[in-house]
């Protein structure tokens, strides 16, 4: 083969290497960097209804373990300390996956983690719309949403 063919292919393997190091550094920039400053939620409309949102954590044998977060009008859920609902979970992201309302629906949007957002068994790729009773699953942790 003549030798501007392996020239080629050499600068094209040394630009696909450069792709992949630059994917890699931005994955870990996305897990390392420390999460927002958390905003307070406002839930005064639910407290008016009567009826706020809950998320219940199950564990793997589907019995039901500590935590109850309620959910306002937009809650973070994460490995990080300062997340609304913060998750020991190793396999979970420091900002995993948000529930935020919309026009009175509730919805679930992955934050572009490493393991991904399911609900009901399927992994998410845009933002989903809850009911009551779905299973929210991130990481290994298991959690319900209840209206």
């Amino acid at each position: 083969m003549p030798e501007i063919v392996y020239v080629t292919l050499r600068f094209a393997f040394l630009g696909l290497l450069y792709i992949f190091v630059f994917l890699v550094a931005r994955l870990l920039y996305r897990e390392l960097r420390p999460a927002p400053a958390r905003q307070p939620s406002s839930q005064h409309r639910h407290e008016r209804m009567g009826k706020k949102p809950i998320l219940v954590a199950f564990d793997e044998r589907g019995r039901k373990t500590r935590l109850n977060a309620f959910v306002g009008d937009q809650v973070v859920l994460g490995r990080a300390a300062d997340c609304g609902v913060a998750l020991k979970d190793e396999f979970a992201s420091n900002q995993h996956a948000k529930i935020y309302q919309s026009e009175g629906r509730y919805y679930v949007e992955d934050l572009g983690s490493t393991n991904g957002t399911y609900i009901n068994g399927r992994r998410i790729n845009y933002p989903t719309e809850l009911r009551s009773g779905d299973s929210i699953k991130i990481g290994r942790t298991v959690l319900e949403f209840r209206r």
